[in-house]
């Protein structure tokens, strides 16, 4: 089977952006380990998972997103959300950059 010649520059061109869209994307920080201290602070692990609102940490700043908190200590909360790409993250927060909704 052929390949279609006619629009290949095209195709190149729209993956090439593309690809440059994903890497200019911002990406998720979650704190370090040693910000959220586990191993001396053991986390509570949540019954079931809570619905907050969070302000999490990009490469470019900060975004606030609706999220579940699924465990917590002292010091930080560890919550998981969907993005609208239908992608599962996850990402420890301080405790105060957290809402119950």
């Amino acid at each position: 089977m052929g390949s279609n010649r006619r629009y290949a520059d095209k195709v190149d061109a729209r993956m090439a952006r593309k690809i440059e869209e994903m890497n200019l994307r911002p990406k998720f920080e979650s704190l370090p380990a040693g910000v959220v201290n586990a191993e001396t602070d053991k986390p509570v692990q949540a019954r079931e998972p809570v619905d907050v609102e969070a302000w999490v940490p990009i490469t470019a700043g900060k975004v606030r997103i609706q999220a579940r908190a699924v465990e917590w200590n002292k010091t930080a909360v560890r919550i998981e959300w969907i993005d609208s790409e239908g992608q599962a993250h996850s990402a420890w927060v301080f405790l105060g950059s957290v809402k119950r909704r």
